[in-house]
């Protein structure tokens, strides 16, 4: 979309854009669709302000901007969206195959080490992609291209937990719900005659979406739930996916396992970067594109987990900030949610503050004897999986990547929360898109949206959501009332394994994933390690190893499917696709 050409007192034009505008604080906000006039205001503002302006819009997105002799481009501070740009020549684009010549492009080998040691956030915060010299636009950041290069990080924040031990639950519930509801709400607006799908699996987070759906929306939604029979709390599951979806009038569809898709498409399908839940979206993601209509927008309860769970890396996170009261509070009913005695866990926490090198060093050191002292794997899981992974050849080392990535999140976040992946905001699209671009299907989080974050770290004790006295998740509840099924909203226990099918999935799979190993570069990886770690993980082994060999599989497919659509005929409008050269006027 750009700006009205006719206008000439304007020297700037929206050259292109994609997600979802909000234009708030320097003129009144614009509900529903950014239509012509909204984005001919937007122009207006840019013109008078510069590009800078861009950083005072809302909304889940990214935008390019034409100047006389300069092209802008931006990202909103939670986009799942991206913006690739190569600096060597000005090349910007929204689609990474854009970049691709077969003569001249490298792989980046520093990404990929990033992406089997699963680095969490490098494909959010980080300006690498997996083709050397390409980079990314930063979440915040303004990029302008003219006559020479310039970077701006316009938007920042500096989270650090709220502690207020006499806050209530019902001091900030009703915020909470009114956050969630104006995330739907905009995003309804925004493409008004899109239809709408919702993943519902009669748990917390996605029957809470589905329920404010159902609240704007009289009619017409289509309700998804894959079934897992043979675990006891499915039927509880399923019932309660059936309350909400009879309460708002949800067309729910209950998918059981063998309805699932099996196998690989016949046709490779296009992402921009690869995934370690490539199986995920292979699976799920494929799933409900069958099922949603072409251009429906996909709502999900992600990203609740993030924001609203408790987790026992609280306690030694309590101890960093000096808390003891607090954390002496808090002991004895994790230590009981934990199965743990309260010395055990108290000395995992104290072992916590330690240097996270050093600490790295003393568990290495004890992985041969049995019982290790320095295990923390009840109340810090980001500090257990820390092997180094050894048939990895190329990159630096888990302790360097993991420190340039601490060093990132407080660039841009601060260091005052528990976060354990902020890449977490570009993970449905990595997973959903190779299924989800072919039909126009527009992935939905409202749990992932800016609002809603700087309310929860900023404004809301950290205290109530690690409470570890009460059921999981009581914060969220109390902000149910009212909109889910009582029944839903007191349930006990609310969990959906996802493992089962990660292995039958590499099970089915397994000839072709040992396929694709002979088209890695050796210098990158040992290939009979990789099989070995492999053959590992189809009997159940949870290791760095394991771990990381299913994000290599995620990259090598990635891969092959990137090649063969880059080399294939290039259908700009299919894929919304903008590109400029530095040379463009």
């Amino acid at each position: 979309m750009r700006g009205d050409p006719t206008t000439s007192s304007i020297a700037v034009s929206l050259a292109w854009r994609e997600g979802t505008i909000q234009i708030e604080g320097i003129v009144q906000r614009v509900e529903g669709d950014v239509g012509p006039e909204a984005l001919l205001r937007l122009v207006q503002i840019v013109d008078r302000d510069g590009p800078a302006a861009l950083a005072r819009v809302e909304g889940d997105f990214v935008a390019l901007v034409r100047g006389r002799d300069t092209l802008h481009a931006f990202k909103s501070f939670t986009s799942q969206f991206q913006i690739y740009y190569r600096e060597a020549d000005g090349l910007v684009a929204n689609r990474l195959f854009a970049f691709w010549d077969t003569a001249t492009t490298e792989w980046n080998e520093d990404y990929f080490a990033r992406h089997v040691l699963i680095v969490p956030g490098y494909q959010f915060f980080s300006q690498d992609t997996p083709l050397k010299g390409v980079l990314r636009v930063r979440p915040g950041e303004l990029v302008s291209i003219g006559a020479s290069m310039a970077r701006q990080q316009l938007v920042r924040r500096n989270y650090a937990y709220l502690l207020d031990p006499d806050q209530r639950r019902e001091d900030v519930a009703e915020r909470v719900l009114h956050l969630l509801r104006d995330a739907i709400k905009t995003r309804i607006a925004a493409r008004p005659h899109a239809r709408i799908c919702v993943e519902i699996s009669g748990g917390l987070d996605s029957s809470f979406i589905a329920c404010l759906l159902g609240e704007q929306i009289s009619s017409g939604i289509r309700g998804v739930m894959f079934s897992q029979p043979n675990l006891p709390s499915h039927a509880v599951s399923e019932r309660y996916a059936r309350d909400v979806a009879d309460r708002y009038g949800i067309d729910l569809t209950v998918l059981p396992p063998e309805a699932l898709p099996v196998g690989t498409p016949d046709v490779p399908c296009y992402s921009d970067e690869p995934s370690d839940f490539f199986w995920f979206g292979d699976i799920f993601s494929r799933a409900v594109a069958e099922l949603a209509e072409p251009h429906a927008y996909v709502f999900t309860g992600f990203g609740a987990d993030q924001l609203f769970l408790r987790a026992p890396a609280f306690l030694p996170y309590l101890l960093k900030r000096k808390e003891y009261r607090a954390f002496r509070n808090a002991l004895p009913e994790a230590s009981r949610l934990l199965a743990r005695g309260q010395v055990s866990v108290a000395w995992q926490s104290l072992v916590c503050q330690l240097p996270a090198e050093l600490h790295r060093a003393l568990q290495q050191s004890w992985l041969s004897r049995g019982w290790n002292p320095w295990d923390v794997s009840d109340v810090s899981m980001e500090r257990t999986l820390t092997s180094d992974v050894p048939w990895l050849r190329c990159g630096r080392s888990l302790t360097h990547y993991s420190l340039e990535r601490h060093q990132n999140e407080t660039a841009f976040a601060g260091n005052g929360i528990i976060c354990d992946d902020w890449g977490y905001f570009s993970a449905p699209r990595a997973v959903t898109q190779p299924h989800f671009d072919s039909k126009s299907l527009v992935d939905a989080s409202p749990f992932c949206d800016l609002p809603l974050l700087d309310f929860v770290y900023d404004d809301v004790s950290a205290l109530l959501i690690h409470d570890f006295g009460g059921r999981y998740k009581e914060l969220l509840r109390e902000a149910q009332k009212g909109v889910v099924p009582e029944g839903l909203r007191a349930r006990q226990n609310d969990t959906f394994v996802f493992n089962s099918f990660q292995m039958n999935y590499v099970d089915s799979e397994k000839e072709r994933l040992f396929g694709l190993l002979d088209e890695v570069d050796e210098a990158w990886i040992d290939v009979k390690g990789a099989r070995y770690a492999l053959q590992q993980l189809s009997f159940g082994v949870t290791s760095s190893s394991t771990r990381s060999v299913v994000a290599l599989m995620g990259y090598l497919q990635w891969r092959r499917s990137f090649v063969a659509h880059a080399m294939g005929p290039r259908d700009h409008n299919c894929y919304g696709l903008f590109q400029q050269k530095r040379d463009w006027t």
